[in-house]
């Protein structure tokens, strides 16, 4: 029996992994096991890759851990303005409850963004960790933020004229809420009535003269029927 490594050289034992024959060269001991050169590899390979992923799990744990404080998970990940923006988004819906108009519906959108906050930092964390710089995921997340900012600017504004509203009147805005179903039927008759005035202008009326069988003469005029005359030659 031969070497595996070496076709040449006469084997002298066998790997304790894999099996195969190993001459006295190829004899690596660990423990006074005998080990080939690719059983060796793939066993630090696999210690490496345990200890990558035990690392990862626990930075990306303590991330999660501190992003109950809405913002402290990217912190922890380098991430001063996500931080920024995680903390004003989570605390500024949850102070929109305070409206007399969709409490409900804000703390549920705090609630969400809440625990979106926390597994992003959790997500961000492990993506660090894998190899991606924390400037670049941020610079991600401020392509994304350009993309919204027109929604959110609309969202502020509206919040804005909520809250004027609520200033001026004395009497909660659950008043105001409930002229929504007039404001539906307003739109719908500005639209319905747009719509049949456009098709008012696209309709010909010259066009109905060709579609005509008969005329009435009776109560005509002579002089009208001589000028239908003069258009029948």
């Amino acid at each position: 029996m031969y070497c595996s490594y070496h076709s040449t050289t006469r084997a002298k034992i066998q790997c304790s992994s894999c099996g195969r024959w190993l001459c006295v060269s190829c004899d690596h001991r660990i423990k006074g096991y005998a080990y080939c050169q690719d059983c060796i590899v793939l066993g630090v390979q696999q210690l490496s890759g345990n200890r990558f992923h035990t690392e990862s799990s626990s930075k990306a744990s303590i991330a999660a851990l501190l992003g109950i404080i809405p913002g402290m998970g990217a912190v922890y990940n380098r991430q001063n303005l996500k931080a920024a923006v995680h903390f004003a988004a989570v605390v500024g819906t949850f102070q929109l409850t305070h409206l007399h108009v969709l409490s409900g519906v804000f703390a549920l959108a705090g609630a969400a963004l809440y625990i979106y906050t926390i597994l992003d930092a959790f997500r961000t964390s492990q993506a660090i960790a894998a190899g991606e710089s924390a400037r670049s995921n941020e610079e991600k997340f401020k392509r994304s933020l350009v993309k919204v900012a027109p929604y959110v600017g609309l969202f502020l504004v509206m919040i804005g004229v909520l809250s004027v509203i609520q200033m001026i009147h004395p009497f909660p805005l659950i008043a105001v809420a409930r002229l929504l179903p007039v404001a539906l039927i307003l739109l719908g008759g500005f639209l319905l009535t747009r719509y049949f005035k456009k098709s008012r202008e696209q309709y010909d009326p010259e066009d109905t003269d060709q579609y005509v069988l008969a005329q009435h003469p009776f109560g005509r005029s002579s002089g009208s029927n001589a000028k239908l005359a003069g258009r029948r030659r």
